[in-house]
Order: C-alpha cells, then sequence, then structure tokens
C-alpha cells in the first residue's frame, strides 16, 4: 500500500487510480435516480415529489456518514502515512462503532416522529401519506446508510479502491432489481422503493464488515480506548461535509416551498428531476474527491510534498477539462435527461426542461469547489473546508433565494445555485493561492 499510495504518477496512471471511486459515485447516482424513474412512471408524480420533501431526511442520515469517513479515513491515512498502525487501527475502530451507534440512535427517534417530521418539512395533504411510507422505511436503515459510508471510505483507505467500487456497484444492482420487483409485481408502491433502496445498502454494509474481519484488510477492528476529543477532532475535520448535507436540507426545504409558491406540486416534481440530474453529473466531482483524499492525506502523513505537487497538477487538469465536459453534456442531452422521468407532453416536463437548462451553468463552477473543499478536508484542515462548504450549500443559497426569484420569478430559482456556485468559485481560488505555500503542493 505504500508503494501504491507514494510511487509517482503519469497522468493516464492518475485517471486509473481515482476511476474506481468516480465510477461507483456515478453507480450511486444512477441507481439513484432509478429509483425516482420507477417511482414517477409506476407510482406517479406526487409520489416523486414526496421524496424530495423527505430528501432533508436523508441529507441528515447521509451528511453523518460521510463527515464521520472522511473525518476519520483522513486521520487513519496520516497515521498510516507517519506509519502508526496501532493509531491507525484505533481511530478506524473508534469512528465506526461511535457512528453506528448514533445512526441506531437517530434511526429509533426518526421512526417514531416521522409524521410530524413530514408536516415540518412542508409535506401537503395530498403528498403526507408518500412521505410517511418512504421516510419510516428509510429510518428503519439509518445504521446501515452510515456503515455503508463508513466501509466504502476506509477499503479505500486500506488500497483496495477496485474493491469499493465493486461493493459500491452490487448494491446498486440489488437496489434496481428489487426496485422492479417490489413496485412493479408487488405492487408495493413508493413503500417497495424505500425497502429497495434500504436493501441496497444493507448487503454492501454487511460484505464491508466481512472484509474487515478477514485477513485481506490492513485496518483491523481492535476495541478503541474512548478518546472524546479525538472522536471531536474528527467530527471537526468531516465537519464540511455534514454542513453540506444539513446545509441542502435546509436549502431544499426553502427549494420546496418557493416553488410550490411558484409552480404548485408539478414544479415541486419537476425540482426533484432537477435535482437527480444534478446529482449524477456533480457525481464525477464527489468520486473524484474520494479518490484523491486518501492519496493526500498519506502523504501529508508522510511528508511526501512532490506526490502532493503532483497530485494538485492533475487534479487542476481532471477538473478543468471536465468541467466543459459536464456543462455540454447537460445542454445537449437535456431532454433525455428529464424524459426519462415524464413525457414530454406533460406539465412537469416543460418546468424542468426549462429549469434544467438554467440551472446546468452551476457544472461550469462545482468542479473546483467541491475538489478544493474536499482537499482540505484531507490535510485535516476541516476549518477552510467547512467554510468552503457552508458558503456553497447555505450562505450564497440564501443570498441567491433574497434577491433572483424576486427579479425573475421561478427562472430566477433555476440560477440561485449557479449564483452560489460562481460565488464560492472566488471563495475557493482565494483559499488555494493564499495557502498554497503552507501545503507545498505548487
Amino acid at each position: 500500500m505504500e508503494t501504491l499510495f507514494s510511487k509517482s504518477f503519469s497522468f493516464k496512471t492518475f485517471l486509473k487510480f481515482v476511476a474506481p471511486a468516480i465510477v461507483s459515485m456515478i453507480f450511486i447516482s444512477l441507481y439513484t435516480i432509478v429509483d425516482g424513474i420507477f417511482v414517477s412512471q409506476l407510482v406517479g408524480s406526487d409520489a416523486l415529489a414526496s421524496i424530495n420533501i423527505t430528501l432533508p431526511i436523508m441529507n441528515i442520515v447521509f451528511g453523518f456518514g460521510i463527515m464521520m469517513s472522511s473525518g476519520g479515513a483522513a486521520i487513519t491515512s496520516i497515521k498510516m502515512g507517519q506509519k502508526d498502525k496501532e493509531g491507525a487501527n484505533q481511530t478506524f475502530s473508534l469512528v465506526c462503532i461511535s457512528a453506528i451507534i448514533s445512526g441506531i440512535i437517530v434511526g429509533i427517534l426518526g421512526v417514531l416522529n416521522i409524521e410530524s417530521i413530514s408536516l415540518f418539512l412542508g409535506a401537503t395533504p395530498k403528498l403526507l401519506s408518500y412521505c410517511i411510507d418512504y421516510g419510516h422505511i428509510i429510518l428503519l436503515f439509518t445504521p446501515f446508510f452510515i456503515s455503508k459510508a463508513l466501509f466504502e471510505f476506509f477499503i479505500r483507505v486500506d488500497g483496495k479502491f477496485n474493491f469499493s467500487m465493486i461493493i459500491t456497484i452490487s448494491g446498486g444492482i440489488i437496489n434496481i432489481v428489487l426496485d422492479y420487483i417490489f413496485i412493479k409485481y408487488f405492487n408495493m408502491g413508493i413503500g417497495g422503493a424505500a425497502l429497495a433502496t434500504g436493501l441496497g445498502v444493507l448487503i454492501p454494509s454487511i460484505i464491508g464488515l466481512c472484509y474487515f474481519l478477514s485477513a485481506k484488510s490492513g485496518l483491523k477492528f481492535i476495541m478503541p480506548k474512548f478518546n472524546f476529543k479525538e472522536l471531536l477532532g474528527i467530527m471537526a475535520n468531516g465537519s464540511s461535509e455534514m454542513v453540506t448535507e444539513l446545509s441542502t436540507g435546509i436549502t431544499t426545504l426553502i427549494f420546496n416551498l418557493l416553488v410550490l409558491k411558484y409552480a404548485g406540486e408539478n414544479g415541486l416534481a419537476a425540482l426533484t428531476i432537477i435535482l437527480y440530474a444534478h446529482f449524477l453529473l456533480v457525481s464525477t466531482y464527489l468520486g473524484f474527491s474520494m479518490g484523491i483524499s486518501p492519496l493526500i492525506s498519506y502523504n501529508y502523513g508522510a511528508q511526501n510534498f512532490d506526490k502532493l505537487k503532483e497530485t494538485f497538477t492533475y487534479s487542476k487538469r481532471f477538473i478543468i477539462g471536465s468541467a466543459g465536459l459536464i456543462f455540454a453534456i447537460s445542454m445537449l442531452f437535456t431532454h433525455q435527461l428529464v424524459g426519462v422521468f415524464v413525457s414530454s407532453n406533460s406539465a412537469v416536463y416543460q418546468i424542468a426542461f426549462s429549469g434544467l437548462r438554467l440551472f446546468s451553468l452551476c457544472f461550469l463552477f462545482v468542479g473546483i469547489n467541491v475538489c478544493t473543499s474536499s482537499m482540505f478536508t484531507a490535510f485535516s484542515n476541516g476549518k477552510l473546508s467547512s467554510i468552503i462548504a457552508f458558503s456553497r450549500s447555505f450562505i450564497f443559497v440564501i443570498i441567491g433565494f433574497a434577491i433572483l426569484p424576486h427579479i425573475l420569478d421561478l427562472n430566477g430559482l433555476w440560477l440561485v445555485v449557479p449564483f452560489a456556485e460562481l460565488l464560492t468559485l472566488t471563495l475557493s481560488v482565494f483559499f488555494l493561492n493564499k495557502y498554497k505555500s503552507f501545503y507545498n503542493y505548487g
């Protein structure tokens, strides 16, 4: 593993190194979208809209899992780079046990209060039963959403990138197949979609656990010493990911309320489609960030600054090259991205098509923002990472909400995220230049 993380790469080899993480995230986004397609086509647009109402619940669960995973993985990788194997195992075990226990508690509380949570999130009388059916089942699987994220991150830290990708793909295939069976043949409706999603994270979690209990893993479970200070440090380091998901949950709630005001429940369904397309196209950068994070953390711990400089140079090349490509895909294939959910003669289609065209401007800027935030997490600088994440997912979005809809009505809503990403880009570039000499990556 030391040779894998520290050896010099060509750009082609670098892309092969990060490819499994990118493929994993793209596949996650694809099977999430398939969820939406099945619900939209076989249950209806109201059910699709209700998924967006309950999205903040998933933001919190996913955010906590990614916070613990990314923060813990960075610290573990740094310790591995410092040849502190015992310390790496201690951090790994502490993170996994603490996060999964927390997930059990959150899941129980959520299941007991799903109706009031759904009403708080803006469920209308027409959508409430769908929200309860979906959210109730999703919350039952909370510990497994968290454990899946943990094991996928730490398997990459352990140097098994392809195996992590296989786990992700296996979960996605299970989800897609069960979606079809539960909704189409068992007539389980939106609850079937939720159950398929839950089982799609349960199986990878079991596979990941088996891996870390086997002789093949470098990282090992040990009985950790409960170190509250270290746990707080891990959470602080990964806080940008939690900040992003919490902020996204809040801004999604505001988005939902404003879209209902300007375009009603058809607009809410259209927003859900746009967010699915956004997740699909941004997943490239999310996967890329996950792929380079252990590389950065390990070499930062080993003080291998030549490797850090190489990684940063290749990352710039990838981000700049892919930004134009992803934007072009979103503009050229708008019809296909929207059309898989609803027919082209529906009101929902017309709203989603015009909305996605405006929303797609964000793809020109989002890559550098996502990757810069993730890079500072990998360097164990959670403060800077959180500032960038909070700015792009909350502060600048709220400013956009306050200004753009009043000027451009519904079109202004679709421009809020591009507006926020553009402002965040200036902040990302500022921090990259300010801390360039400190991290010795340029």
